[in-house]
């Protein structure tokens, strides 16, 4: 009886080593996968930059001027896909690092309506800031901005254009900041809402499936606010709208997710 239990147990372990090898390997290979084709874009991205500087390279027709914005367009998708996929990979190996320094919340929402202004402007959706307090935390401000990127990116997919409004705040609490991106979108479900924010999860509506998304954005928020010693949320009703919380302690601890 003895032996077979043991005999047992050591198939089960090389069962969960061949497993944890296969899954090595898939990560390696994407990351690998995810480098190869982030260095051809820099080149692409930019001579078609320079190709839109018509005093640069010579005057383009509108035709072949909407081509090149196409190239953009799609070059772009891409970067900001490879950009997602290294970073889950980072998340999934606990390699993200974090960088902290003191933020200052407003400046740092006007900087990101700031980016936003060309999409709201096409899309006809507005952007508002609901004004904080004078609030200054020690985090990682390039992860804060990551976070409510991906946050406004998804609400924006969310909403209709021209009757759209997405806002953007903060609170001061005790021994936190609480964050906020709040739309006036379709709303969701309550079985997406326990749902969202596993990787590669994407709502499946007739409205959500005109996004390009790579079901990775709110589960690199997810991971960013975790390794920031914070937590994230969303509360939601449907044909009304979303808002997604995250909270950050005011003086976080130096992180390093190396393991």
């Amino acid at each position: 009886m003895g032996q077979k239990v043991e005999k047992t147990l050591t198939v089960q372990k090389e069962y969960v080593e061949k497993l944890k090898e296969i899954d090595r390997k898939k990560v390696e290979f994407s990351s690998m996968v995810s480098h190869e084709l982030k260095t051809p874009l820099v080149p692409i991205l930019g001579y078609v930059q320079m190709l839109q500087k018509q005093e640069l390279m010579g005057e383009l027709n509108k035709k072949q001027l909407d081509a090149v914005d196409e190239i953009y367009s799609s070059a772009l998708k891409l970067q900001r896909l490879v950009g997602d996929i290294l970073t889950t990979q980072k998340l999934e190996l606990g390699k993200l690092e974090f960088n902290q320094e003191n933020v200052d919340v407003a400046e740092l929402l006007d900087l990101i309506i700031k980016d936003f202004s060309p999409i709201i402007s096409q899309k006809k959706i507005h952007l508002i800031k609901d004004n904080p307090e004078n609030i200054i935390i020690f985090s990682d401000k390039d992860r804060i901005n990551q976070v409510f990127s991906n946050l406004i990116k998804n609400a924006i997919d969310f909403v209709e254009s021209e009757k759209g409004q997405i806002t953007i705040g903060a609170k001061n609490k005790k021994e936190v900041i609480k964050f906020f991106v709040k739309d006036n979108g379709i709303g969701i479900s309550e079985i997406n809402q326990k749902e969202i924010f596993k990787t590669f999860y994407q709502i499946d509506t007739s409205t959500s499936r005109k996004r390009d998304g790579s079901g990775l954005g709110l589960a690199i928020c997810k991971g960013i606010i975790e390794g920031l010693g914070g937590k994230i949320w969303v509360e939601s009703k449907e044909n009304i709208g979303t808002t997604f919380y995250f909270e950050i302690p005011k003086q976080s601890i130096k992180i390093n997710t190396k393991k």
